[in-house]
């Protein structure tokens, strides 16, 4: 998927972090969780994690640098990615480490390190976490926690690592997901969505933000709907009398990031891959930001000051921030002041997030790139009553 060498990369510690882009952002473990998530054994009972979970983890290596983490444990089976949470331009693919290990009955886990190596066209090991896996519970509500050291596979160097799962103060309401799998025989087409759903106290408001994720994914996958349709009808009109249809069958599969929410807002991050036939999917990502005090969807322009050419602002960061990735090869134009350009836009705690597609500013090989724009850079612009406000203070 990427290009780019990973000297930087192979040789990962906190040195990496800071010079291989900006310097991470300093841990704020206040930033968008919820308070219970400070819980320490003294406040709660510490119990096994769960044999089973999928959750995102946040904390900090060596004390002071943050990092989000995914974690997913089957059994003794334990694999996920993290990366560093800091602002500038990133190739996704080489911002990500993934790890995979085992964990025994105790919650005492080890988890190698290893980032892709397009040069071997391997993985590469580049560290270990050696730590224990556990949750503090407090009446009956379980925060699960990974803590230990991490050991550089270049020189040994060790340095401490904590994290702890990721929680949010939603205002009583709290997150559920819905999965769906839909299939079109005389179409040849199936569609697998994952979407994020609310539930809690105020069942009118969760609905209300429930049917705006439905709808929102629900235009995409009309659309696909359509083109798969239209390469039927195409195949048919072009196809002998008597010989059957082609056996290949296409699919849109749809997934999905919370990059940050609080009782005012959720900001989602959605991953769409489709496959209508050729050598690889079609993969794309769109974003949706709601206010959950008006019941509406968030247009980019909503959180500026009016007239401030927000664009602009946010276009030259990305611009000269991406000039800086090797695998990088047209920011002019793909991070030109466009609306379309910033279609993928999400809040974050260390920043506005703008996701850039595949062919957007570089080949397809190449994969997504991401600008991260720290809020000291939009703090100017910022609208004073915004969703952003609370970030630059």
């Amino acid at each position: 998927m990427r290009l780019k060498k990973f000297a930087c990369l192979l040789a990962l510690s906190i040195s990496f972090s800071l010079s291989c882009g900006s310097e991470p952002t300093k841990l704020d473990l206040n930033t968008q969780t919820n308070p219970q998530n400070q819980l320490t054994p003294a406040q709660g009972v510490v119990v096994p994690a769960p044999a089973e979970f999928q959750k995102t983890f946040v904390g900090a290596m060596d004390g002071k640098f943050s990092l989000r983490m995914t974690l997913e444990r089957q059994g003794g089976k334990l694999t996920g990615s993290y990366f560093y949470d800091k602002p500038g331009a990133f190739n996704v693919a080489e911002r990500t480490l993934r790890l995979e290990g085992r964990v025994d009955n105790q919650g005492n886990a080890v988890l190698t390190e290893t980032v892709q190596n397009f040069e071997s066209g391997g993985e590469q090991k580049t560290g270990e976490f050696k730590g224990k896996l556990d949750g503090v519970s407090v009446n009956g509500d379980t925060t699960l926690r990974f803590s230990g050291t991490w050991i550089s596979a270049k020189d040994k160097k060790t340095l401490s690592f904590a994290v702890r799962e990721l929680r949010y103060d939603l205002g009583g309401l709290k997150f559920d997901e819905q999965k769906q799998k839909s299939e079109d025989r005389r179409l040849r087409y199936e569609i697998e969505t994952a979407l994020p759903q609310l539930a809690g106290e105020d069942a009118a408001r969760a609905g209300k933000f429930n049917q705006a994720v439905n709808a929102f994914v629900a235009q995409r996958a009309g659309g696909f709907k359509k083109a798969v349709g239209e390469m039927a009808r195409a195949d048919a009109a072009a196809r002998p009398a008597g010989e059957p249809p082609p056996a290949q069958q296409s699919s849109l599969d749809v997934s999905y990031e919370i990059t940050a929410a609080d009782k005012n807002f959720i900001s989602v991050l959605f991953y769409f891959s489709e496959y209508t036939g050729g050598a690889h999917p079609n993969t794309a990502t769109s974003s949706l930001t709601y206010d959950l005090n008006r019941n509406a969807a968030v247009n980019l322009a909503d959180l500026f000051t009016p007239g401030s050419n927000h664009l602009k602002v946010i276009s030259n960061y990305a611009i000269r921030e991406l000039k800086k990735v090797k695998t990088v090869d047209d920011p002019e134009t793909g991070a030109a002041a466009k609306p379309e350009n910033f279609h993928s836009w999400n809040i974050t705690p260390s920043g506005l997030k703008i996701t850039f597609d595949r062919y957007q500013v570089a080949a397809y090989a190449a994969g997504d790139h991401e600008v991260v724009v720290p809020y000291s850079v939009l703090k100017p612009i910022v609208k004073p009553d915004g969703l952003l406000a609370q970030f630059v203070k």
